[in-house]
């Protein structure tokens, strides 16, 4: 049995505020000027611009391309972007922690005999960071941003793009995630069961109709089921 998981709002509880003056202040200095605000009004624009080229609304585009305009932009090297794109999440990051029984749940479900692996809508400069801050990076056996993948939930490429990376099936996997469009539409036009838990993270679709395979109330719910179909 292979366990596909959603990060931010089902495994992760993250809060980030991307609308603080100091953290426009803050990385504004970083790249050698004081105007914050046109900082943000450049940011923006250029996530508008690479957003735009996508024709397909599912389409992905990934961040970093936007901090590596800016510090050219700025006259400073492109390579620098990594850096300076985890320096601005971590001045927008409010809270970052693991939900309760997350750590030992997949550590178990490994030991199991389980795969495990994340799927998520994320930008893999600011995740791949998190998911070692948090100590998770060492518990997949797999991971699919969809900053890398160029395409995002709920769309069925990401998941298609899944199953030919990690080298498994689709009828043997169970996605577990926190939002009924993202997570459980997706996973549902893919084949796959579904595990849904409801958090602070999870967005509201009242138009939607779905049934998940399984609802879980807690996360030590999530971990009883999980255990009953390994």
């Amino acid at each position: 049995m292979n366990f596909l998981f959603d990060l931010y709002g089902t495994l992760l509880d993250i809060k980030t505020d991307e609308e603080k003056e100091h953290l426009w202040t803050e990385f504004a200095a970083m790249l050698g000027t004081s105007d914050g605000a046109e900082v943000r009004r450049e940011y923006l624009s250029a996530c508008r611009k690479y957003a735009e080229a996508k024709a397909d609304k599912y389409a992905e585009f990934d961040l970093l391309c936007v901090f590596e305009d800016m510090l050219e932009a700025h006259g400073t090297e492109k390579s620098n972007a990594p850096y300076f794109a985890r320096k601005f999440r971590a001045l927008s990051r409010e809270r970052l922690e693991l939900f309760p029984h997350v750590e030992k749940m997949l550590c178990d479900l490994k030991k199991h005999g389980a795969g495990v692996y994340l799927v998520s809508n994320a930008q893999s400069c600011f995740t791949l960071d998190e998911l070692e801050i948090t100590g998770l990076a060492p518990l997949f056996d797999g991971v699919l941003i969809s900053s890398d993948a160029g395409v995002k939930k709920p769309s069925v490429q990401i998941f298609e793009a899944a199953f030919r990376k990690f080298g498994i099936n689709g009828e043997d996997c169970v996605y577990v995630g926190n939002d009924m469009r993202d997570d459980i539409l997706g996973a549902q036009g893919a084949g796959l069961r579904t595990v849904y838990i409801e958090t602070e993270q999870s967005g509201k679709y009242p138009e939607l109709d779905l049934k998940p395979t399984y609802i879980a109330q807690n996360h030590a719910d999530m971990r009883k089921i999980l255990f009953s179909l390994v």
